[in-house]
Order: structure tokens, then sequence, then C-alpha cells
């Protein structure tokens, strides 16, 4: 594995460790989570911590918050405006308070009227009539159904949708099925291409009457949480659009199909941006389909696929200059379809697909190929079903595309879009995610006059080198160093810190990704992921995408921590004692837990330093294994209120034996009573320090030891100094690896000698065997911090039982090989005990 993979490993697996950040406010529910555009419309708000100033931020324009009314700590009544332009779908918002900011969640906006469900309507006798073109809120409990009646006209769309997993609360698997007027089933959805487990379906009414919209939980096990919105209407509801592309800037044809109505064609003016999530909307006869249907927008020209194109022979049109996106159905079973482009030698081209994330059933396999039919390169899935491969021309000429569906199937829904560009090299910042089920650490909250740590990390495609970090627009008072990340990692710490008086306030912030290597300069922007909803075996049915970070000032914490400078660094395979020190305001003397989220590969320490009631310094011992990498490393240190002097289960470390300013430790709860305002819930960190690893400044040998049960004996480990590195003037020596009921005093040596004596004793019940850990740490303080070295490692200490070592003339211990050889020549008595 190389370095740059083990970086990467470790740098996940860090990510996955760091502990949870829980002072903010939490939303538990929104209901009903959507409300009609263009309207002023109510919220309701549960969760904890909600009551201290409470505020939304949204993400994106078009909806603003116009009035909050705090029920209690745990809910909320929110007023929401909507402008008449408001993008329709998910908006996604934090609530902040002046603890900061909530979970990322989203609010549906539609066009159509909502009204709520009414009880009781679980049975078709007992539905809830409604109108047409009207957006229901409803929640599914354990058992529930909820039925809904329509009049229809003979011949009129009845279009019906549903909305529950899309809300991105939690995973409500809907069934939609409608009955006519005569009490038969005519149509039943489960799960769809387009929308996953939210289900839709259009019909033609075949007689006049009332028709019953029926609604339940595919396994009826949902709860009081389990909200959903029902889309019913004679608005169209298409299955897909075709292309399911364009070019950015550009008005292009469109044709919807799927619709009970027929396909329908529309013109539609695409974005001058390419790149953008974007989505299109059916419209006919003045009614839009309420949710979108997903599109691409790219900055290059569309080809479509013109049948016969099965093989080379039939293919029409010719080869077609890169970049470019090649739209095309695979409409029957087992079907090919082949595209003819020109390549230039030596460049790399990136094809991907875009199909299934955009509500297509086929599983796609893509081919290039040369004139010849000689298979250059294939792929099948690339993250999802969906492929993607990268192709390195090998001379210049014309070759060709093959789209075909892994499982040879096919039919009229069955569309692909694949895009071919030149591969560039990009970067991207974005927020790691240490565990994808929940949202820790997603957001930066910053008590006034204090720090906090937070990662941010760069994936870089088609380039390395180190990138330039930067927050942009950070709330006022609030500062940020730029950080740059190492070409062998993705990841950094940033500490963020607030001046005392830096008011109580939020903002989403932009983070600038920059990199410049070979005289390319190479910008990125950031990006960050939150899955929403989770199944089981990893499976995500709802995520959103945001591009600035949650930056949030908040009220102040009870001490603040400072980290000395480790100036001695560490050594390979030795130990560094980190002195860190807490700062106590608001009359708060508890226990404060101390961490080290970000030590280099390599090496490690004890998993918490708990520095006791009252105490106002404590050391934590890094320990660098003897693979270390010689460089310098950013560190800082955690630290969170302790929840007391017992060291529970699995605790590392308890007080630090240096720890000072003691005297409350057996008091009541570990400390004085918090002053009122205390934010005593959230993590802080120090200052950033540079931790240099270096080689180790002394080595030495002992060799290999063997003696017998009872005996005393006398050992010398030789030193040799490295004169380029400072070691401490006095040292103290002593073996570890030792068995049980074998002992060796310490012994105390300075800086200048050359070796150190131990005296071993052995009792007489010491363990026999062969020892091989033996080590001499030579530990001392150089600038008040607090070193060791180990030297000798590799050595062995054999142990026989009493009277049966057995030594040659001159009194060098024989291996029991040796010893067969030579009683085959001359007796050999036992030695004496040393």
């Amino acid at each position: 594995m190389n370095s740059v993979m083990r970086l990467l490993v470790w740098g996940i697996c860090l990510a996955a460790a760091v502990p949870a950040i829980a002072a903010g406010p939490s939303i538990e529910s929104i209901s009903p989570g959507i409300g009609q555009r263009g309207t002023v419309f109510q919220l309701k708000i549960v969760g904890a911590k909600l009551a201290s100033a409470p505020e939304l931020v949204f993400y994106q324009p078009g909806l603003s918050c116009t009035g909050i009314k705090v029920a209690d700590e745990n809910e909320l009544a929110v007023e929401l405006k909507s402008e008449a332009n408001c993008q329709l779908g998910s908006h996604p918002f934090r609530l902040r308070t002046n603890q900061g900011f909530s979970e990322l969640k989203l609010i549906r906006v539609t066009p159509l009227p909502v009204v709520a469900a009414v009880e009781p309507n679980e049975t078709p006798m007992q539905a809830m009539a409604i109108s047409s073109n009207v957006t229901v809120s409803g929640t599914l409990p354990s058992g529930d159904v909820d039925c809904f009646t329509v009049s229809l006209k003979k011949g009129e769309r009845l279009s019906a949708e549903v909305e529950a997993v899309r809300l991105g609360a939690q995973l409500v698997d809907t069934v939609l099925t409608v009955y006519g007027p005569d009490g038969k089933v005519i149509a039943k959805v489960d799960d769809t291409a387009l929308f996953g487990q939210d289900p839709y379906l259009t019909i033609v009414a075949q007689m006049d009457g009332q028709y019953v919209i029926h609604v339940q939980e595919a396994a009826l096990e949902g709860d009081e949480s389990s909200r959903y919105a029902l889309h019913v209407g004679n608005f169209p509801r298409p299955d897909f659009a075709f292309p399911p592309g364009g070019m950015a800037g550009q008005t292009v044809a469109v044709e919807f199909i799927g619709d009970a109505l027929g396909t329908a064609q529309q013109q539609i003016r695409l974005p001058d941006q390419a790149g953008a999530e974007y989505g299109v909307f059916a419209e006919q006869m003045g009614l839009s389909s309420p949710t979108a249907i997903r599109f691409r927008i790219s900055p290059f020209q569309n080809l479509i696929e013109v049948d016969p194109n099965d093989e080379l022979t039939t293919l029409t049109h010719p080869p077609v200059e890169l970049p470019i996106a090649f739209n095309g159905v695979l409409e029957k079973i087992s079907d090919v379809d082949r595209y003819r482009f020109l390549a230039t030698e030596g460049v790399m081209y990136q094809f991907e697909v875009f199909a299934h994330q955009l509500g297509s059933p086929v599983d796609t396999v893509i081919s290039i190929v040369d004139t010849s039919d000689t298979l250059l390169v294939r792929n099948d899935d690339s993250g999802s079903h969906d492929s993607r491969l990268v192709f390195r021309v090998p001379r210049s000429g014309e070759f060709q595309l093959i789209v075909t569906d892994k499982r040879g199937e096919g039919g009229k829904s069955f569309f692909y879009r694949v895009e071919a560009t030149e591969l560039r090299p990009a970067i991207k910042a974005f927020l790691p995610r240490p565990n994808r089920a929940s949202q820790e650490r997603q957001t930066i909250s910053i008590p006034q006059g204090n720090r906090v740590l937070g990662f941010l990390a760069v994936s870089r495609h088609g380039i390395e080198g180190p990138v330039l970090l930067q927050p942009q627009d950070l709330p006022a008072g609030v500062q940020a160093t730029s950080m740059m990340v190492a070409a062998d990692q993705f990841l950094a710490p940033f500490v963020f810190e607030a001046n005392t008086d830096a008011p109580l306030g939020g903002a989403l912030v932009p983070v600038t990704a920059k990199l410049n290597r070979d005289g390319l300069s190479i910008s990125g922007q950031f990006e960050q992921v939150i899955d929403l909803i989770h199944g089981s075996a990893d499976t995500l049915y709802q995520s959103a995408t945001v591009d600035r970070l949650a930056v949030a000032v908040v009220e102040p914490a009870e001490f603040r921590l400072q980290l000395e400078e480790p100036k001695p660094g560490l050594a390979k395979d030795g130990t560094i004692g980190l002195v860190v020190n807490v700062e106590r305001t608001m009359d708060f003397d508890g226990p404060v837990d101390i961490t080290f989220p970000f030590l280099p590969p390599g090496v490690d320490g004890p998993a918490k330093l708990t520095i006791p009631a009252g105490a106002t310094q404590g050391t934590y011992e890094a320990h660098a294994f003897p693979t270390v990498q010689v460089r310098e490393w950013s560190i800082c240190a955690e630290g969170k209120t302790g929840l007391g002097n017992t060291r529970g289960a699995g605790a590392a470390v308890a007080a630090s034996p240096n720890a000072t300013g003691g005297g409350a430790m057996n008091r009541a709860g570990g400390g004085r009573s918090r002053r009122r305002g205390a934010n005593s819930d959230v993590v802080v960190s120090s200052q950033l320090v540079q931790l240099k690893l270096s080689q180790s400044p002394v080595s030495g040998k002992m060799g290999s030891i063997a003696t017998e049960q009872g005996a005393i004996l006398k050992v010398v480990c030789s030193i040799e100094r490295n004169a380029d590195l400072a070691i401490p003037e006095t040292l103290v020596a002593t073996l570890e690896g030792l068995p049980n009921r074998v002992v060796a005093q310490a012994m105390t040596i300075s800086a200048t000698d050359r070796q150190v004596e131990f005296t071993i004793q052995l009792d007489k019940t010491a363990p026999v065997g062969t020892y091989d850990s033996i080590v001499c740490r030579l530990s001392g303080k150089i600038d008040g911090h607090e070193v060791s070295y180990c030297i000798g490692r590799g050595s062995k200490l054999q142990i026989q039982p009493a009277g049966a070592l057995i030594r040659d003339e001159k009194g060098r211990p024989l291996s029991p090989l040796e010893v067969l050889r030579k009683s085959k020549v001359t007796p050999v008595v036992p030695s004496a005990t040393r």
C-alpha cells in the first residue's frame, strides 16, 4: 500500500473516531413539511433546545421566515413566505439558536394549495372528499390507511403522486392505489424508477363518478412521524423527458413521455450555467407537474440516436467531434446502440452515463471499440447502475461508443445519456462525515472568546499536489486561518476562533480550494453532501447537497484550552508529553476530558486524558512507532466537560500525574455550580501547533541475553548519539518488556554516557521461555516537555530452568543445537549459577 493510500485510509478511520458534537438545537419533526408557492404558510417544528433566539437559515432564495413563536423549549410555530418565483421542490435549511445550528432539514414547495388530511378516512366509505389539483398533507401511523375521493368525468385525466421519502424526514415506503366508481382497482403503484419509494400514477377516467385514492405504508408499519404529501389533479405526470439533457443557455425541444394523455412536446429554455442540479416540469393546459424530472445541463451539444445503429454497417451519422452528449433509448430486448466519434492520440476522455440517476430503469454497460471492433475499454457500474470510464486515445482516428443493458433488458423507458468530455483536472472542498447515518460535526459552532476544531477535506481528480483551503465571508468576529492540505493528505484540521465580543449569529460560508502545479492553476468550490434517510446494508434513500458551510458564534464555554508547543519534537520509537493548559471561566472547576483527534499516522496515545476538577494542566503522552514518517504535522487538543472523576470502562487515562491546582476533586458533582448561560455541552479546541516527527537522537544495542531462574546478571546497553539532535542532560534508563518476577532497577545517566549497565534479578519461579520484546527506554525533559527514546529494540531474554543453562569454556551460553553437537565430542557440565 503506497503512502497516499495509507494516509487516505488512516484519515477515514480518524474521521470516524472523532467525538460527537451535541451542543446545538436538534429538529425531530416538521409538519406539514410542505407549502404552496407564492403564499404564506405555517409549520410546526418539534425537537430540543429550540427556544433561544431561533432563526431559520435557507441555502437558496425563494423562502423566508416571517415569524417564529416559541411554544416551549421543544416546539416552535413558524410562519414562512414563499415568493411567486420560488423554486418548486426541496429547500434545505437549518435552525440556528444561541447554541448553534441544527441538522439540515428540508421544506418542500408545491404549486398546489395544501390541505390537511382529516380522520377518520381509513375506508372508501370514510374517504375524505377533495377537489382536483390540491396537495394533501397527512401521516400514516402504524396500520393506518388514508382514503380520498375525487369526482371525475369520462375522458378526464387523473394524476396522483406521493412525496414521502422526498420530504427528507424518514423512510416511509408508500403504496398508491386508485379505485373506480365501481369499486374495482384501476391502478396500483409501489416503487417507480423515477422517484424510488415515492409512487405516482396517471390514468384517464373511463366513466363518470367518484374515484377513490388509497394511500398506505407498504408494510403498514408507520408511526406518528410518517408524513406524506399527496398531489392529486388533472396535471401532466410523465415518466421521463427525452432527451434527458441539453446545452446550457439554449432552448431545447423536449418530449415528455409516459403521461396518460400521451407524449407531449415542449420548448424549454435552459439556464446559462452548466453542471447545476436542475429539473424540468411538464406543462399542459395551464397546469404543471407538481415535481420536477431530473435533467442534465452540459456545456456541449446533443447527439440523438438514429436507428438502426446496432451494427457499424447500419450507422448513418458521420463520426462526431468530442465533447458531446449521446442520447438514446434501448427500446427492445438485447438492444445495442453504437455511435461513431473522432479522438486525438494521447488525450484522455471521460464517458459518463446519466440514466439510473435520472429515473431510467436501464443498467448500462458502455464500451469503446476501434473500427475493427476490437474492445479497448469497458465499464459496468461506477457507484450506481450508471457507467463511467476514462479512455486514453491510443492513436488519432475514429472509434465507437457501444451502449447496452447489463441484463439484456430494454423498453421504451430505457433511456440514457452519455456525456463524453476531455478529462480535465478538478478539485473540490468538502466536509468529511464521521458517521453517514448522522449529521455529527457537520456544522461549526464557536463559543464567544474561544476556539473549535473543524476538519475540511479536498478531493482531487486528474491532478496531485498541495491544496489551499480558505473559508470565506465568516461571521463577524470570527477568524480561520487558511490551511494547506499536503499532497499526500486529503483532510486537514481548521481551528475557528471567535472574539470575546463577536455577536451571536451565524452564516453560510463558502470555502474555496486552490491548487497550483507546473504552471497550472486549478480552483474548486465547496460541496457538502448530507445523507438524510438511510436503510439497511448502507442503502441511501434521500440526501441533500449544499454549497456552503454553516458557521455560528454561540454562547461562551466554561473553559479555554492552550496547547504548549512541543519544541523538542517526537522521535521515532519515542514519546513526548503534550502539555495542555485549561483556562477556567464562569466559576467552572469540574473535570475536563481531553482528546487529540488529529495525531499523525504512526503516532498514538490514550483514548482520552481527564484533567481533574480544579486542575489547570495535564500531560498527554504521545507515542511514535519506529516506522513513523519524518515530517511536521499540525495538531491540536479538544476538550469537553467531563462526566466526573471516576474512570469509566475503557477510559485510557485518569488524572494526569502532574495536574495542578487540585482541591475540588471530592466535591459533589466534581465542581461548583455553573453560571447561567454557560455553554457546557460544546467541544472546544486549543490552537494549532506544529509537532516535529524526527529521527531518534540515540540508538543502542543489547543483543541476546541468556540466563536461568534465580540468577542475577549484569546487562550492558551501548548508546550512540546523533550529534545533530538534542537530548536531555540527564536521562533515566529503564528496561521494559521483562516478564513477571524479573526486575531491573532504573539507572540515571548523563547525555554524554555511551552505555548503561543494568542488574537483572530473576526470581526462582521466573517464567521459562524466550522474551523478544526487551527494550531500553531513556526518559528525560527538554524545554519542560517529558520525552523518551527506545533503544536496543529486538533484544531477547532467554530464561532456562535453574541449572539447565550450558556454557562453553569462555562462559558463552550455548544453544540447544550447540549443546547437542558438543555432547557428542566431550562431556559438558552445567555452569554454576552466577
